[in-house]
């Protein structure tokens, strides 16, 4: 049982920075640049242009940055 003089702990904040989105679509890009033409190098630029989208979507961004 909690004691009453305890605060709750607040809930972590999924939100991050627009920059760090940006951040792991440039590492998703750099990553799929490391394998050679083909599936697995295609399935990693499908992830970049997915993020890409979601930049482009007012609604995402501000339900899912800080700074949206």
């Amino acid at each position: 049982m909690p004691s009453p003089d305890r605060k709750p702990e607040p809930e972590p904040d999924s939100r991050r920075q627009t920059a760090h989105f940006i951040e792991m679509r440039r590492n998703v890009l750099r990553y799929a640049r490391t394998f050679p033409p083909g599936g697995q190098r295609n399935q990693h630029r499908q992830i970049a242009l997915s993020l890409r989208a979601l930049f482009r979507s007012k609604t995402w961004l501000e339900s899912h940055t800080l700074d949206g």
